[in-house]
């Protein structure tokens, strides 16, 4: 038997809801369909962890500054309709580290803070004697500034997803637990009934290259976050997240019982084995912190966590038709930092499908 539906989109990440939310909200008759509810803790991924960075930085790339920043306004939109806390607002902080026989870090967080003025979006440069004034456990050592953005925070991501799986629902979107895999134009759903529309939408994460091989350069990656078990908080509530791209690190206070997240920016070979039980937290990073966050140099990892996410060698997300198949579109290619922009990306994208725009060069599918 086959159904019909006005709009079917495949995925119940923060991507795929944030479309059928705003498709409902046009006025669409949605079914979402994923083989887990929302904010669900397995597969990890970026939907199902504790928490996501909302920071504007984004170097000499203003439109997804403009995105993250305009995205947080959707994201606190959220949270008055939801009736709860979603974004943290502690501030993000990015270092400037010092690299040997390297020069300051002119290109990355000098850029973001010549961006972010121009957009109007509130940030501050600061000096290393200032950091460790202002943020008590930060340590000014091989620091030569910082770009403080005070009005940027963290997600409750897990919590957020569920909220807006719930937004979505009462603008009458229907959730359909299953799994699902492209069956021609349709969707077939375990296997057993296919499933149609008058527009389909794919917003399958890590599993778009294997679902539709050869036709992206979207590849599925993975990071791991570490949670370490002290009470000496340095990046606790109250204090910034923070991002170090230098050294390729970045941290998010504690939000729970977890403890605080420290995650190194390094993809993760496809098919590399889980973290273990007792996980340990990498000689560099751990090198990291004895230097920047003394009071975390020797806490120990209470537990890790993998997050798979769909990346692209270029970092830009992607949309397109399906070549085959007018009505079907393929979204994703997160690349990691997909999470606090979904609302407005999902916004524009419907934008596109109802033909009110059209889709950038730097997004096509590709």
């Amino acid at each position: 038997m086959t159904r019909s539906h006005s709009a079917l989109v495949v995925g119940g990440g923060v991507f795929g809801l944030s479309i059928a939310r705003e498709l409902a909200r046009r006025g669409r008759r949605v079914t979402l369909v994923d083989r887990q509810s929302p904010g669900h803790a397995v597969p990890a991924g970026p939907s199902t962890a504790e928490s996501r960075i909302l920071r504007c930085s984004y170097g000499t790339r203003q439109w997804y500054s403009a995105m993250a920043h305009a995205s947080a306004r959707h994201w606190r939109d959220l949270e008055k309709e939801a009736g709860r806390e979603l974004l943290v607002p502690c501030g993000v902080i990015g270092f400037a580290s010092r690299a040997p026989s390297e020069p300051a870090d002119a290109d990355g967080e000098l850029a973001s803070l010549a961006a972010l003025r121009e957009l109007g979006i509130p940030v501050e440069k600061l000096t290393p004697q200032s950091v460790a004034r202002r943020f008590p456990g930060v340590a000014d050592v091989d620091l030569d500034f910082a770009v403080y953005e005070p009005e940027s925070g963290v997600l409750r991501a897990r919590e957020a997803v569920r909220a807006l799986a719930e937004s979505a629902q009462r603008y009458g979107c229907r959730m359909l637990r299953g799994t699902a895999r492209p069956d021609g134009a349709g969707v077939r759903i375990d296997d057993a009934e296919t499933y149609t529309a008058d527009v389909v939408v794919w917003t399958v994460g890590a599993a778009l290259p294997d679902l539709f091989p050869g036709l992206t350069s979207a590849r599925a990656a993975h990071q791991v976050s570490y949670y370490l078990d002290s009470t000496a908080m340095p990046c606790a509530p109250g204090g910034p997240a923070w991002i170090d791209r230098r050294r390729g690190l970045y941290g998010v206070g504690a939000l729970s019982a977890r403890g605080v997240k420290v995650v190194p920016d390094v993809e993760t070979p496809v098919g590399a084995p889980a973290p273990a039980a007792r996980p340990e937290l990498p000689a560099t990073a751990r090198s990291y912190l004895r230097g920047r966050f003394p009071a975390l140099a020797a806490a120990p990892v209470a537990t890790a966590e993998t997050c798979a996410y769909a990346a692209m060698e270029d970092e830009e997300f992607l949309v397109g038709r399906h070549p085959a198949h007018e009505h079907v579109w393929l979204v994703g290619g997160d690349s990691g930092h997909g999470f606090k922009n979904a609302p407005t990306w999902g916004k524009y994208v419907c934008d596109v499908m109802d033909g009110t725009t059209t889709v950038h060069s730097r997004w096509r599918l590709r």
